[in-house]
């Protein structure tokens, strides 16, 4: 599963933190209609414009109090000389201290901040893979005002137990960031069923369809982020499009003329199944809140209580209970490709203290230009 970890753009970072994917097949293609001295070039100034990047994003709040000390002591000794161009000198290093301390010390901080996203956890809404990914505003001013609302996308720095014992932060003072989109809030009951198609009788999940249309991904290419397949009341779509049942029944079962039953996964809040026209896939996993934790069971890994395997006969105890509330102020957040993201799902409601900012706008590419709804 991926988490959306963001990476600093210029002024912020979400990086993935949960797995590095490689699509070297992708990339290959890409370069393959390109002259080897156009990618030779590209390759220079992508790596140069990653590494002014790194040295900014890098920056801490004390590393900016000492440049913009250094730069005062600076402007003071030329302010002493006579010279016109000290004179002048004085006046641009001036310029420079404001617009360090602005967009440092108040804008980035409070205010305003760019990340890019790397990773596809939250497709389709913000695409991020193979190291192309939307670059985004995140307004970081608006929770200091009011509390986070459903269906917020919102950044926030991810508890300890999401990171796989990687390092909290980014570069020293700069801590990891994720995006998620808030699903349930404070006082909220929320509940997640698995979606199957029945065949003949017998159930099968999206990985099973997914496997079966595209292999077992041994030539290395990642099929869940590649390909996303949806169950819905309409049937099954793949990669967006609707697949004729009679093939999904020869398919599936080697018998166009099999029964297909198609049942998506819901998330249910405060008893009401939600209208989530933005997600990539429909949830291939049973979840519910059990004393404030996250209590999961999928196919592939087992029974879960915030990220901890169980046993099936605790889980069964637990989930006899029913769905329970979220505390105070905890928040449920979740990936809008709901079976690749590492989220709430996997390490438990979220505290409103980690919540940064709400992402606001896509400005790059500039193709993808939009609000973030």
């Amino acid at each position: 599963m991926v988490a959306t970890a963001m990476r600093p753009y210029v002024m912020g970072t979400l990086r993935d933190v949960a797995t590095v994917r490689n699509h070297a097949r992708v990339s290959s293609l890409a370069q393959s209609y390109l002259p080897l001295s156009s990618v030779t070039s590209r390759k220079v100034r992508n790596v140069q414009a990653h590494s002014v990047n790194e040295v900014i994003n890098s920056l801490s709040i004390a590393h900016i109090t000492c440049i913009v000390v250094l730069g005062t002591l600076l402007r003071l000794a030329l302010i002493r000389l006579r010279a016109g161009i000290a004179q002048s000198t004085a006046e641009v290093v001036e310029s420079g201290i404001l617009v360090i301390v602005g967009m440092f010390l108040i804008v980035r901080p409070f205010v305003l901040q760019a990340f890019f996203i790397p990773s596809p956890s939250m497709e389709p809404t913000l695409i991020g893979k193979n190291g192309v990914g939307d670059r985004i505003l995140v307004n970081k001013l608006i929770y200091r005002l009011s509390s986070p609302s459903r269906d917020d996308v919102a950044v926030f720095i991810p508890p300890p137990n999401a990171i796989d014992g990687d390092n909290l932060e980014e570069s020293p003072g700069v801590p990891v960031n994720f995006i998620k989109r808030v699903i349930a809030a404070p006082g909220d009951r929320l509940q997640v069923t698995a979606g199957k198609i029945w065949i003949d009788g017998e159930a099968y999940g999206h990985t099973a369809v997914r496997l079966r249309l595209f292999g077992d991904g041994s030539d290395g290419n990642d099929l869940q982020a590649d390909h996303h397949v949806r169950f819905t009341d309409r049937g099954v779509t793949v990669d967006g499009k609707l697949m004729d049942q009679t093939r999904l029944a020869s398919l599936m079962v080697g018998d166009p003329k099999a029964t297909v039953h198609v049942v998506p996964g819901q998330t249910i809040l405060n008893g009401k199944p939600l209208d989530e026209p933005f997600i990539a896939e429909d949830p291939d996993y049973d979840l519910e809140i059990f004393h404030g934790k996250s209590l999961k069971f999928d196919s592939a890994q087992g029974a879960r209580l915030n990220g901890q395997a169980i046993t099936l006969e605790d889980y069964t105890v637990d989930h006899a209970a029913g769905p329970g509330t979220l505390p105070s102020r905890m928040y449920f957040m979740m990936g809008d490709n709901r079976n690749d993201s590492k989220d709430s799902t996997e390490w438990g409601p979220l505290d409103e203290s980690r919540i940064v900012g709400r992402a606001q706008l896509v400005f790059w590419p500039l193709n993808r230009v939009r609000t973030i709804r």
